[in-house]
């Protein structure tokens, strides 16, 4: 792992950050805090709930064993690799994504770009794509959503989401929109949480593809955060298999990739995670069936 990745896998993640939880309990998601880290509380069965904990810090598992209250944590630890207690699982956040160093100039950011990627950038201002910043229209983004989740078939979540996400402090969930002849033809929500600027959910128009607007979108968003002091952009979340596009959309910035240990699952209550893992296979046969 080379020098700055080390370096931004040191940095708390926006996911355990106070804003971020607080996002959550708007969402009316019920959100814990155990040592230095966030868990959010997930229900299960019989009033049994599970804890989940994204980009924790690894040492706060100790702090959990003592609460047997939840019948497991699911978490992800904020590093590379992880050595210590539990069962491997299906990942929940992306385990890969390229970060851009902030610190460089825009030049050299630029140069660092693929030359496809420059191009496109160049030619959506040339073809007249304009960029703005406006929470307050977040029924552009989410019909910019809609016709997204058809045309690529890949999850959403429910538009009180989205809402929530911009209403919230416009400091830390910022809407950046790109406009073609009045029409708004991209669209991303992004977070802003030092030292950090994330790339968090995307959309664009089934029409004026020519115009390249995301790729201009996102060099805005990355000089948002250069000019705001921040050190890191995440693109959050690549996979070449699982999103072949999008993922290569990403690499054409350039920057570093960035991978995670993955996701776990600490059991606190054997017998109930045994029930818990039985279920969960039935209903993936009958849902096979069906």
């Amino acid at each position: 792992m080379n020098e700055l990745a080390t370096k931004f896998q040191s940095e708390p993640s926006f996911l355990q950050s106070s804003a971020w939880a607080d996002l959550q309990n708007k969402s009316h998601r019920s959100v814990t805090k155990i040592g230095r880290s966030f868990f959010l509380q997930k229900p299960l069965f019989l009033r049994k709930h599970y804890l989940y904990g994204p980009r924790i810090e690894a040492g706060d598992l100790e702090l959990l064993k003592k609460d047997q209250t939840a019948v497991f944590v699911r978490f992800e630890p904020n590093a590379a690799d992880w050595t210590g207690r539990g069962i491997k699982t299906i990942p929940i956040q992306p385990a890969k994504t390229i970060i851009l160093d902030l610190t460089k100039s825009e030049d050299d950011l630029l140069a660092s770009m693929h030359q496809k990627t420059r191009y496109n950038i160049r030619l959506a201002t040339k073809k007249g794509v304009v960029i703005k910043t406006d929470n307050s229209r977040i029924d552009d983004f989410l019909h910019l959503m809609s016709q997204t989740t058809e045309r690529d078939n890949f999850f959403a979540h429910e538009a009180a989401y989205y809402r929530t996400m911009a209403d919230f402090d416009p400091g830390f969930i910022k809407l950046i929109l790109a406009e073609y002849k009045g029409q708004v033809i991209a669209a991303g929500l992004f977070c802003f949480c030092k030292p950090t600027a994330i790339y968090m959910h995307g959309a664009s128009s089934n029409e004026f593809r020519n115009t390249m607007a995301p790729y201009l979108l996102q060099w805005e968003a990355i000089r948002q955060a250069k000019e705001g002091g921040f050190k890191y952009y995440d693109f959050y979340g690549i996979d070449a298999q699982k999103w072949p596009g999008v993922t290569r959309f990403k690499e054409g910035f350039g920057g570093t990739e960035i991978n995670y240990a993955g996701t776990f699952d600490l059991v606190l209550q054997p017998f109930w995670y045994f029930v818990y893992k039985m279920l969960r296979l039935m209903r993936r046969g009958l849902k096979k069936v069906l």
